[in-house]
C-alpha cells in the first residue's frame, strides 16, 4: 500500500512537470509580469518572438524531462534500482529548481515548481525500502 501510494506521488509529481511545460510551450503570448519587468507596455514583434521561443524551449525541455522522469519511476524505480532515486531527484529538483529560482526573479508564481520538487521528495522519502525485492536506502 505504501508502495503505491510513493509511486502515485512520484507519478503526480512527473506529470505536473509535464503540464508545466506543455504551459510553457502553448503560451499565446508573453506574460504580463515579463513586460512589466522590461518596463515596457507593448513588446515590438522581435522582442515577442524572442521571448516566446525561449519559453517555448523551455516548455519543451520541461515536457521531456517529465516524461523522462515517468520513464525512471514506472520502470527502473519500481524494480528498485538504486541509481534511479537519485537520478529521479536530481532530474527533477535541478530542473524545477533552477526554473523556481529564476520565476522568482521575474515575478512569476515560482511555488508551482517547487510544489513538483516537494512531491518528489515526499515520493522518494515515502517509498519503502525494498520497492523491487532489494533491500537499500530511501535515499
Amino acid at each position: 500500500m505504501k508502495r503505491n501510494v510513493s509511486l502515485a506521488i512520484l507519478n503526480s509529481a512527473a506529470a505536473l512537470v509535464v503540464l508545466g511545460g506543455c504551459f510553457d510551450m502553448l503560451l499565446p503570448a508573453i506574460p504580463a509580469n515579463l513586460l512589466h519587468y522590461l518596463g515596457i507596455g507593448n513588446a515590438s514583434p522581435q522582442l515577442s518572438s524572442l521571448l516566446l521561443g525561449l519559453l517555448r524551449a523551455l516548455g519543451g525541455c520541461l515536457l521531456t524531462i517529465g516524461v523522462t522522469a515517468l520513464v525512471i519511476i514506472n520502470g527502473p524505480l519500481k524494480r528498485g534500482e538504486r541509481w534511479a532515486r537519485w537520478t529521479l531527484l536530481l532530474l527533477i529538483g535541478l530542473s524545477e529548481g533552477i526554473n523556481a529560482s529564476q520565476m522568482w526573479r521575474f515575478g512569476s508564481p515560482y511555488y508551482f515548481p517547487l510544489g513538483f520538487i516537494a512531491l518528489t521528495v515526499i515520493g522518494l522519502a515515502t517509498l519503502p525500502k525494498n520497492i523491487g525485492g532489494l533491500t537499500q536506502p530511501i535515499l
